[in-house]
């Protein structure tokens, strides 16, 4: 027999507020947070970021994902935040690249139209062409001597650089190479200045 008498019931019972206890769904059965696939899909996205292009989809599911994850029921809030960081990222950093690129493209074009022009003239015969793209230190006489030389070797049809005599600073490129003929080929070298938004020939000589 007990030593100790029966403890009567608590009058009242313990008050819950309305759905159960916490951590409970209305009728007692245990919550938990539900997983988030915007969330997880923004977060492999972000990785893959340095895709072109995904770094967009990144900050798409990052943003749907986050939106989700302001219903109690679902988590990933931080993955999400993750992945829109790493979309943010990898954008910016594609962005840049372009521009970088683009910048290289109109730098590249500066100077091969001139020197292209230039060439296509002598090779013509077309003078008033050829000295159109040329500063003042490039003289008649020299401009119609390289046309002879050049017309002597029949027709034009190349023209190959050395990239180890070519180089470029302060504005000024130096390049050295091959022109192609028909007949031939010719060794050139030439210097090409900065004259306002493109280049001309300062210098130029045949072998």
């Amino acid at each position: 027999m007990s030593q100790y008498p029966p403890q009567p019931p608590q009058y009242p019972p313990p008050q819950y507020p309305p759905g159960g206890p916490p951590g409970a769904y209305p009728g007692g059965v245990p919550q938990g947070q539900q997983s988030n696939g915007m969330a997880i899909t923004a977060l492999i996205m972000g990785i893959l970021s340095c895709i072109p292009g995904v770094g967009l989809l990144a900050v798409l599911f990052g943003l749907l994902g986050m939106g989700k994850a302001k219903d109690p029921r679902y988590g990933g809030k931080g993955l999400a935040m993750i992945g829109l960081i790493l979309g943010v990222l990898g954008t910016l950093g594609w962005a840049y690249g372009g521009y970088k690129g683009y910048q290289g493209y109109q730098f590249i074009k500066a100077m091969a139209e001139p020197a292209g022009g230039f060439f296509q003239g002598m090779a013509d015969g077309d003078f008033a062409k050829a000295k159109s793209y040329t500063t003042a230190n490039v003289s008649e006489a020299e401009i119609r001597s390289a046309q002879e030389t050049m017309k002597s070797m029949g027709k034009y049809k190349n023209m190959q650089a050395d990239q180890k005599e070519t180089s470029y600073k302060d504005g000024v490129l130096e390049s050295s190479g091959t022109i192609i003929f028909e007949n031939g080929t010719k060794k050139y070298h030439f210097r090409m200045v900065k004259v306002g938004d493109t280049f001309k020939v300062d210098t130029f000589k045949l072998e």
